[in-house]
């Protein structure tokens, strides 16, 4: 059954994914590109007390920005090795930068595969269909015995309500591209790096919400930049000035 499904993903058309400061998508037979869900989800439900306690603890917001870049790039190192792992890529964590916080999550990971034995049908698999208006990209899409066809979110933050919505959006847009196979269950895999000595992964299983996600669509469709379909705005900085140029422009108009 899986292996029809196998092929059927690697016949479907791959978006392309602009990257800026936020992910938009579209495919080569459509010219709208979609706002990833993670983009529409970031600009419409906060961060919580933790992060608002967290910011104002910072020295400087420049501090504090330089700190979340750094725990961003230290999540997509572990996205990455996960990922290369189940390709059955030897993870070797001996020079990580990240030192033993970067080999705890990795043997988080690993006690995680072991125990649950998932048979992995998709990883980092991108997903754009035009009748939906968001985009994204889930982490691994897997059968899990006695739970069925399941995605998985593999986080190294703490669990957030905005999870549950990323974790539907993604159920949503699979199974509006793939209806003969749709997806069961619902989990984020927290990979925690802090462990003293109990390697304890936390996989939690999110319900199905997508009148909540519909409510979250809307309101990203209200706020000044929200929009669900259009080219993503690029803000061009100007590095050569004349005032001629402006009476140029001037002639122009009139």
């Amino acid at each position: 059954m899986f292996d029809e499904l196998k092929k059927e993903i690697l016949k479907t058309e791959k978006p392309t994914v602009h990257t800026d400061n936020s992910r938009w998508y579209r495919t080569g037979s459509s010219s709208v590109w979609k706002p990833s869900i993670t983009t529409i989800l970031g600009a419409v439900i906060n961060k919580g007390i933790g992060f608002e306690t967290w910011l104002g603890n910072q020295p400087s917001y420049k501090i504090a920005c330089q700190e979340r870049d750094e725990a961003a790039a230290r999540g997509t190192a572990v996205h990455n090795a996960c990922e290369d792992y189940l390709n059955g890529k030897e993870i070797d964590g001996t020079d990580s930068s990240y030192g033993d916080e970067f080999n705890k999550r990795m043997m988080s990971f690993e006690s995680w595969v072991k125990n649950i034995n998932p048979e992995i049908i998709a990883l980092e698999h991108n997903m754009y269909h035009p009748d939906v208006a968001f985009s994204g990209t889930f982490d691994i899409l897997a059968n899990i015995p006695g739970k069925g066809l399941s995605v998985i979110d593999i986080k190294t933050g703490q669990p957030n309500e905005s999870h549950i919505l990323q974790l539907t959006a993604y159920k949503l847009l699979w199974d509006t591209l793939y209806p003969d196979y749709k997806i069961k269950r619902l989990y984020g895999l927290y990979l925690k790096g802090t462990w003293i000595s109990k390697v304890e992964p936390l996989f939690k299983e999110y319900k199905y919400m997508p009148e909540m996600l519909e409510a979250a669509i809307t309101l990203y469709k209200l706020i000044g930049k929200g929009r669900t379909s259009g080219y993503p705005t690029n803000n061009v900085t100007k590095t050569v000035f004349k005032l001629d140029d402006i009476k140029k422009e001037e002639e122009l108009v009139l």
